[in-house]
């Protein structure tokens, strides 16, 4: 039996002591001594002057980029294709020398984009996928330590202490989604989080999570914010409010009606972060909230247009990122799915960070279950992440209890994985639900070009125009 097999079996009790069991396994990962030690480092620079930052981020870049160049076969290959001379590699302003890195180029290259004396002790994640198609990528410690330092320092932005607690209404699912009684809910008390499930989400159990929240005192909460809105107009329907200290969301294009909503059923400010599972871009919000910081000793942005060239500023692009700490798996220029915009000037708080504005990703809607519940679409691209065959997916849900899953998969996509990828679906959508798998040839985009991954055509109270 393995370990999620067992968790959903295991009672209430022992659930919690596997969720912490988990937390110290990942504790280990991304904390000990390079922690503290990186967090004051970044304390300093975050207020450099831009020209500081600029100096340290060329240093950092051509260390990275001769490193590639050393150590990663795809990397060697690739620059004497490009007739790229790393000696001659300057910094920051030569990136552009530099061919763009895409998903599919990280999907043909595997293993040859490992550095070889770092591909052992590696750790593993996946991205969901903006046009649903997931991606392996492999990271070290130095990453995963970076990793959190940035998650931090958006934290603290918010005012959230490691010594506060905080709810989270994220994907992983906590309890099983068959359990109809409370607790709808289990605590990391190594992290100081209470996972609160977002596959229970019905106004019955919504009251549930409003009580506890207010029972154990928490004052921040993090999630999606298709997860967060639907809290919060539980809270708007009813007439209450749960006054907070901060909100803290990120994954999906946080709409204006969504930051209202949360703003006035919270009573706080809501900080909207950026990150990707690739690790090369982290971008949050300070309390003037006027678009996103990049965090520039993290990774270096770009923002380029279709042929891999920088693009004015105050001109959207695609949003380019190269890792300034990941020597496991460097990713040097990788091209996002992910548009934005260069903000020229410093922000008001005196930060020396490089700006950007609010970023466009996917859009997509909000899944109604036959007993009512609510289902954020981000929540749902967990069961795809085993799958790299699956190159493209989209969700049609054109009945309460019918949900159609568009395929444009390699035939490598066994009957054994489909099987396993309806049951994954099945487990958070509820046995109510019946999931069919269609393989298509291609799903192409909306005319305003964006990507739907999730497609609801049942009217409901949370819906979000995907428009706006």
């Amino acid at each position: 039996m393995n370990g999620e097999a067992l968790y959903r079996r295991a009672p209430v009790w022992m659930q919690t002591v596997l969720l912490n069991a988990y937390a110290l396994r990942l504790h280990r990962q991304r904390y000990g001594r390079p922690f503290p030690a990186l967090q004051a480092e970044w304390s300093e620079s975050e207020w450099w002057d831009p020209s500081q930052l600029r100096a340290w981020q060329d240093r950092r870049v051509t260390e990275m980029v001769r490193f590639a160049h050393d150590h990663v076969p795809y990397y060697r290959r690739r620059f004497a294709e490009h007739g790229v001379r790393p000696q001659q590699f300057g910094g920051v302003d030569d990136l552009p020398q530099l061919p763009l890195l895409t998903k599919e180029d990280v999907r043909r290259a595997r293993t040859e984009l490992l550095a070889s004396p770092h591909a052992r002790h590696l750790l593993h994640g996946h991205t969901s996928g903006t046009t649903g198609s997931p991606l392996g990528v492999w990271y070290d410690r130095p990453m995963a330590v970076a990793n959190n330092a940035a998650d931090w320092r958006q934290k603290g932005w918010g005012g959230l202490a490691q010594s506060e607690w905080c709810g989270l209404l994220l994907g992983r699912v906590i309890v099983p989604a068959g359990q109809r009684q409370p607790p709808f809910w289990r605590p990391d008390y190594l992290h100081r989080q209470l996972w609160l499930s977002s596959f229970h989400m019905n106004d019955r159990n919504l009251d549930l999570y409003v009580r506890e929240l207010r029972r154990r005192g928490i004052r921040f909460l993090e999630g999606y914010p298709s997860t967060l809105y639907i809290l919060a107009r539980h809270l708007l329907r009813a007439g209450e409010r749960l006054p907070l200290r901060a909100v803290f969301s990120s994954s999906e294009t946080l709409h204006t009606i969504q930051r209202e909503a949360l703003g006035a059923a919270f009573e706080c400010s809501v900080f909207d972060y950026y990150g990707l599972a690739e690790r090369v871009i982290f971008a949050g919000e300070c309390e003037r909230h006027g678009g996103k910081h990049v965090f520039d000793e993290y990774g270096v942005a770009e923002v380029v247009d279709d042929a891999g060239h920088p693009v004015p500023l105050g001109q959207p692009g695609w949003l380019v990122g190269t890792t300034l700490w990941n020597r496991g798996m460097p990713l040097i220029r990788y091209r996002t799915s992910d548009v934005s915009t260069r903000v020229a000037n410093r922000c008001g708080c005196g930060r020396g960070l490089s700006r950007i504005a609010d970023v466009a990703t996917k859009a997509e809607d909000i899944v109604v279950t036959p007993d009512g519940r609510f289902v954020s679409p981000s929540v749902l691209t967990h069961p795809f992440k085993p799958f790299s065959q699956i190159l493209k997916s989209q969700l049609i849900q054109d009945a309460e209890d019918h949900v159609v899953v568009k395929l444009v998969a390699t035939a490598e996509l066994g009957r054994g994985q489909r099987a396993e990828l309806v049951a994954g679906l099945r487990e958070r959508l509820g046995d109510g639900v019946r999931v069919d798998l269609v393989d298509v040839d291609d799903i192409p985009p909306e005319p305003s070009g964006k990507f739907r991954w999730v497609i609801s055509l049942v009217p409901h109270d949370c819906a979000v125009s995907w428009r706006s």
